[in-house]
């Protein structure tokens, strides 16, 4: 375990400055990083990397830094860095940020093919490696080097890093996990956006943040509302004021359930799943091979039928003649093989 660190006031500051610019936009955070260790500590030349947990390294993210270096880091010289995380995971643990000269005589190091071919060659001598973890999880390395003209990294360096990793090291795996929501987030909208049953979520003021294309889908085949905020609005008002966690409510033939959530993650706001199925099998008109024979039309008088309706009052629902509405009635006796309304109902 690393001792608590200790810096000058002039460190304290810098560092205060970093994380400042750092929590300005956690989301995207590790875009500024980089920029904002050279501006304020003269970290110049960095490589931010992703980590898995058995210390392999990925998506580098180069400050000032060759593309060419890192190709030619990723084709061969990685398995010869001496400060490579996966050689030394369990110095990194105890130690969080490692130079070359804790780890390898500089004598051998200049002796050795990763100098001469490698970090000779891009110019650079000084190499540093911080080794970002949160909650038991890595989330992140960082790679700084300087020629063999700047200052080498002292001990004032490594008692700096120390004393930011902690932030940094949040930093990611806030952005990790913020990423991955993402990216879960839009998995689940593909999936609901095939999918038949309707989906609403609103905010905690009960405001449309998400809607899938079954919720208009449905709205059409309920034929009572004009428009598709009125079937909404309508479907809010009946939770709204006697709102339970899980509420269920029926409207035209559907279920509708109604989900509170509370974020644990990046808030605390609640938000309601609002999801509209077809009613259960046994009052589904749909599964009846007799509702596979009506016209969309005829579907919709069959419904207010079933459900008692007299010719005037569906005519009225409908926005359709009297007339109109005993025409299709006859036409859906005759395809349900029947001659009254009772006998449609039986068969129902």
């Amino acid at each position: 375990m690393v001792s608590p660190v200790h810096l000058p006031k002039s460190d304290n500051e810098r560092v205060m400055k970093l994380i400042s610019g750092l929590s300005t936009s956690f989301k995207k955070g590790s875009h500024s990083l980089q920029h904002l260790l050279s501006e304020i500590f003269g970290y110049h030349s960095s490589i931010l990397w992703r980590i898995d947990q058995e210390g392999s390294l990925s998506d580098p993210l180069n400050h000032y830094i060759s593309d060419y270096l890192v190709e030619d880091y990723l084709n061969y010289f990685y398995e010869r860095d001496y400060l490579h995380p996966k050689k030394l995971l369990h110095a990194y643990r105890k130690e969080t940020v490692l130079r070359l000269e804790d780890v390898i005589p500089m004598k051998t190091y200049e002796a050795s093919n990763y100098y001469t071919e490698f970090m000779k060659k891009h110019r650079y001598y000084y190499e540093m490696v911080l080794l970002l973890h949160s909650r038991d999880t890595l989330v992140g390395a960082i790679g700084i080097a300087r020629s063999r003209s700047e200052n080498r990294f002292t001990e004032r360096d490594l008692n700096r890093i120390r004393a930011i990793a902690p932030f940094i090291s949040n930093l990611l795996y806030l952005e990790k996990e913020y990423e991955k929501e993402r990216k879960e987030k839009e998995v689940l909208e593909a999936f609901a956006n095939k999918s038949n049953t309707g989906l609403l979520v609103l905010d905690d003021k009960l405001d449309v943040l998400y809607m899938n294309p079954a919720v208009w889908n449905i709205h059409r085949e309920t034929a009572l509302y004009k428009s598709i905020d009125s079937f909404i609005k309508d479907i809010i008002a009946m939770f709204s004021n006697q709102f339970t966690a899980s509420s269920k409510l029926q409207l035209q033939g559907y279920n509708i359930q109604v989900i509170a959530h509370k974020e644990v993650f990046l808030s605390k706001e609640s938000h309601y799943a609002v999801i509209i199925e077809k009613a259960k099998t046994e009052e589904r008109l749909e599964n009846d091979k007799i509702f596979d024979k009506l016209t969309e039309r005829e579907k919709e008088i069959c419904y207010y039928l079933k459900k008692g309706y007299t010719s005037k009052e569906i005519s009225q629902k409908l926005f359709i003649s009297v007339h109109t509405v005993n025409k299709h009635t006859r036409n859906i006796y005759r395809k349900a093989g029947v001659n009254s309304r009772a006998l449609l109902q039986a068969r129902l």
